[in-house]
């Protein structure tokens, strides 16, 4: 049984989303001996009918090459009335069978995964351009694929163009964390919601705080009930950290703000602190830090390690209590994309053991259009994944 949890009784599901857990019900049924798949929702007739005519116009049209949708919906609904209702869900069936056809699919097994990327590092270090190709075509296709905003989608960071880092990066209107409304308080900060493999929204990119405005970003944990806050630099490089962040086992105001460093230890890559903020006038809220210590301007090869150790020590803190996961970067894409995908496939590895970096990347740039766009933080992604399964995932505990 597959249950399909995002798509609820108003409005309509993700394209890309959906088309996701199409396909891999398609993988996990290839080899069923049942005839038939029962499919269902509330009425039986509007998402039903959506997901239905998603998955034959595209089996027809991998075997015949065309499809026509109108046919097929008539035909849908001489068997049963109002299959697929309302312009809305006919919209998401376009846009949906365009993503499967648009776009490579390359989910594949763990095992699969690493012997591929064995393989194509013994190749490139004997010198092989062609495989380094492989990857690079990859990307390009990628950012062939990747959604255009216009720019009334980032109306927002445009107003408020002196709030962002740098003007290349701005947040996408519909996938961002407006604060709550304070009076006498800016409602903007340049962060947006993400996806993980396994739950709406539960991620947020954000860029490192400005000077003067630590205290909005202090609202954004607070607004956003942001438990984990993962800062991919260490904090010292940060021209705003003295404002908001105490020393050890000292406290700090910024505005409405009352902030405590409870305690602090540190590994080789990762340095953890634990907070107590108070807002003036709301509930305390205890809050995790993760800075990234060794992690310099520069890629380097040992970042993969680095980059790993921080998703592992996320999730470690996530498994315990509930709340967003807030990952900060100088402009809220760089290194923020690398960060979410090897986060969201090792739930994927550790759900379905299948690795599908490519699409991954894809979803994560629907929200922020600028993540994973160079060809070292997609070589980042793979170098990663494949470490954890070289040297961190014990089957069936992975």
């Amino acid at each position: 049984m597959f249950h399909y949890t995002t798509w609820s009784d108003h409005g309509v599901a993700d394209p890309l989303s959906l088309v996701v857990f199409h396909r891999h019900v398609i993988r996990a049924t290839a080899n069923s001996a049942g005839k038939y798949t029962v499919v269902h929702c509330s009425a039986g007739v509007g998402r039903t009918g959506t997901y239905i005519a998603l998955d034959a116009l595209y089996r027809e049209g991998k075997r015949t090459g065309k499809i026509n949708v109108p046919m097929y919906v008539r035909t849908m609904r001489k068997d049963r009335m109002n299959m697929i209702q309302g312009d809305d869900q006919y919209k998401l069936l376009y846009l949906a069978l365009k993503d499967a056809f648009y776009g490579q699919n390359k989910c594949l097994k763990s095992e699969k995964f690493l012997g591929e990327y064995q393989e194509q590092t013994c190749y490139t270090n004997c010198g092989d351009v062609s495989q380094k190709k492989s990857l690079s075509s990859e990307l390009e296709e990628l950012l062939s694929v990747r959604k255009e905003y216009t720019q009334q989608d980032y109306i927002s960071g445009r107003a408020q163009i002196s709030a962002n880092y740098t003007e290349s990066v701005l947040p996408v209107e519909e996938f961002m964390c407006h604060l709550y409304y304070m009076k006498g308080y800016n409602t903007y900060y340049n962060a947006v919601l993400i996806q993980s493999y396994l739950e709406k929204e539960s991620l947020i990119s954000a860029q490192y705080p400005l000077s003067d405005n630590t205290e909005d970003f202090l609202r954004l944990i607070k607004d956003f009930d942001a438990r984990v806050v993962v800062f991919l630099c260490p904090l010292k490089d940060i021209e705003s950290t003295s404002k908001w962040f105490p020393p050890e086992n000292q406290n700090k105001f910024d505005g409405i703000f009352y902030v405590k460093n409870m305690s602090s230890k540190r590994s080789n890559n990762v340095k953890m602190t634990r907070l107590n903020i108070q807002p003036t006038g709301y509930n305390e809220m205890d809050i995790t830090l993760l800075e990234c210590p060794t992690w310099g301007e520069r890629l380097k090869k040992g970042d993969k390690r680095v980059l790993l150790d921080v998703v592992k020590a996320v999730k470690t803190e996530k498994s315990d209590q509930k709340g967003r996961v807030l990952v900060l970067s100088r402009d809220g894409a760089t290194r923020c994309g690398p960060f979410f995908v090897v986060y969201n496939v090792l739930e994927q590895i550790s759900m379905d053991r299948e690795v599908d970096i490519f699409t991954a990347v894809r979803q994560i740039q629907i929200r922020r259009p600028e993540c994973v766009s160079t060809e070292e933080e997609y070589q980042l992604c793979h170098d990663a994944i494949a470490e954890y399964l070289l040297n961190d995932c014990v089957y069936g505990n992975c």
